[in-house]
């Protein structure tokens, strides 16, 4: 009886398992048809050959470009608030706010960060003038990890175009992203953009150019009028920290350099804008060349041309810029321009709109002669003009004369030991001595020295006094080695190593 239990047993168990079985099968079934019902029939052969190609493509492109692709650390002076941080080492509340002898509410340093990337290999370095604009010091780290201070070379707000430099170590031939041409770029081409989003550094995203001769204003309400806007418009996701990264083609060639979004929440929703590279060019050779923009004049106002103004003028097509007002004294008037008249090409390219003059013009030199195809009651003729310039801004960089000071090199700042310095950090059996009181946070002791731990020795030479800190610090060099033996309030002998940058 047991072994015919056992039997009938086995069986309901199989039959349970084929109800289940047939069941799944008529799930999938029915998952099956829906996806029919949306997709279509499924192929036969699943070709991922093209999708292959492609990805091997972006791998190349972005493989190509990110060894120059830069992460910059600016480091500026702003307004603090009357709220201390905490120190690294001492519990908060154990330093009395007037400790380091400094008032709260005095001026703090702030940290941001950014992209760029190296065109040049002597270390000249293209981003935004936003990204480095109120800078006391800069840092660039490279996708291998090498860390160089940084000098700004030039920045010009007008087009939100920056250059600084770093200083090959020894004889190391730095990488460097191919510039490629703006102009050829095409609505609908594959784009790739580079750099350091949301603190998600050397991170590559993909899209396509959107548009092209974007204007929307966002220079303008910091620069007014004069301002030059002409973005690459591209769905490749930007986000902040992108700012002075590349925008590369297919080939890893740069061709306009991430700027900007349009976005209600501050990060990505589909619009990114990119400076084209032709004028970032033009900007960063007079940047490096004279630490100022030569700037082209024409001396006309302009609009873009509607459909209105191609009937009443006759043109073949709604195109070109229209002459609103012409300044006088300038090469426009000269030439004879008048208000009216329909700039539609320059030197025989297209012109499409304002904004695609401008950028042309601010392209070239002055002194440069143009030849402009106009219209001119319903005629088209030509007119030639030799451009003017602007007058020339200069703006305040971060370049340093000289060999910098102790507190420069190192990276922080010291004090003597006072009486009641010893009580509040718990130095009870020390009369004398050096305290650090502040450390950078672009420098390479941040993190592995804090404020008020007391510099027993650097590199094996004893510290007494404020003096053998210069002493030791005046006999460094970009690339030593410094060693530090200190006593901390909590963590009691510490060491802490790392190499000068410069």
């Amino acid at each position: 009886m047991r072994v015919g239990r056992t039997v009938v047993a086995s069986a309901l168990f199989v039959l349970a398992a084929c109800s289940r079985g047939e069941n799944a099968l008529a799930q999938e079934n029915r998952a099956q048809q829906k996806v029919q019902s949306q997709l279509g029939e499924k192929p036969a052969v699943i070709d991922t050959s093209l999708a292959s190609r492609l990805s091997a493509t972006f791998r190349g492109a972005a493989g190509r470009a990110l060894p120059g692709v830069v992460y910059i650390r600016v480091q500026s002076r702003t307004v603090a608030s009357a709220r201390r941080p905490n120190i690294p080492g001492i519990p908060p509340g154990l330093i009395p706010p007037d400790f380091f002898g400094a008032p709260d509410d005095g001026p703090q340093t702030q940290v941001a960060a950014g992209s760029g990337f190296i065109y040049d290999p002597r270390g000249y370095i293209l981003t935004n003038n936003h990204v480095v604009a109120d800078a006391t010091q800069v840092t660039v780290t490279l996708v291998d990890g090498q860390v160089y201070d940084a000098k700004v070379i030039g920045r010009d707000p007008k087009t939100d175009v920056a250059v600084i430099q770093i200083t090959p170590h020894n004889s190391e031939r730095l990488p460097t992203v191919q510039l490629g041409n703006s102009d050829g770029a095409q609505v609908g081409d594959w784009v790739i953009a580079l750099g350091n989003p949301l603190g998600l550094n050397f991170t590559v995203t993909a899209g396509i150019i959107s548009a092209k001769g974007r204007n929307i204003g966002i220079i303008a309400e910091r620069e007014g009028p004069s301002a030059l806007e002409s973005y690459i418009q591209t769905d490749a996701a930007i986000n902040p920290g992108n700012s002075g990264g590349p925008l590369v083609d297919l080939a890893g060639r740069a061709i306009a350099i991430n700027s900007a979004i349009e976005s209600p929440t501050g990060t990505f929703v589909g619009a990114g804008f990119a400076i084209p590279i032709n004028l970032a060019v033009r900007v960063a050779s007079d940047l490096v060349r004279y630490g100022a923009v030569h700037r082209p004049r024409l001396g006309v106002s302009v609009g873009d041309v509607n459909e209105a103004d191609a009937s009443a003028y006759g043109l073949p097509n709604v195109s070109g810029a229209l002459v609103r007002s012409v300044q006088p004294g300038t090469p426009a008037a000269t030439a004879g321009l008048q208000p009216g008249d329909v700039i539609v090409a320059v030197n025989g390219q297209r012109v499409a709109s304002g904004t695609d003059l401008t950028t042309r013009l601010a392209e070239m030199q002055p002194g440069e002669t143009v030849n402009l195809a106009i219209y001119r009651g319903r005629r088209q003729q030509q007119v030639q003009a030799r451009l003017g310039e602007f007058e020339t801004e200069r703006t305040a960089t971060t370049t340093a004369a000289g060999r910098p000071n102790a507190a420069e090199l190192l990276g922080f700042t010291v004090a003597p030991l006072t009486a009641d310095m010893a009580q509040q950090l718990h130095f009870n059996n020390r009369s004398s001595g050096v305290v650090i009181t502040s450390v950078s946070p672009l420098s390479p002791a941040f993190g592995l020295v804090a404020r008020g731990q007391l510099i027993l020795s650097i590199n094996g030479q004893n510290v007494n006094s404020v003096a053998d800190i210069e002493r030791i610090a005046g006999a460094l060099h970009s690339g030593d080695v410094v060693s530090l033996r200190l006593l901390d309030p909590q963590l009691g002998v510490t060491v802490a190593n790392f190499r000068l940058r410069g």
